[in-house]
């Protein structure tokens, strides 16, 4: 049996919501192949938009490359 609070999730795919008439936000959710870095298999984000259609801000499941340790050690 699926659980209820991830299919709740996948439906938000899509939907949009006004804020204050200027901005707005958007979600998109959907399944995809498990990985390492989204072993979960559901891939996400939600964003806020200006009503120009800037993007303001963005929270999402993307994952940047694993790092060097050298580049990220000080005085390099």
């Amino acid at each position: 049996m699926e659980d209820q609070s991830l299919d709740a999730l996948l439906q938000l795919n899509g939907v949009q919501y006004g804020i204050q008439g200027d901005f707005w936000v958007k979600f998109e959710v959907r399944r995809v192949n498990a990985t390492p870095n989204i072993p979960h298999g559901i891939k996400y984000s939600l964003t806020l938009h200006h009503k120009s259609g800037t993007r303001l801000l963005g929270f999402d499941n993307a994952h940047v490359p694993k790092i060097k340790r050298r580049f990220l050690e000080t005085g390099r």
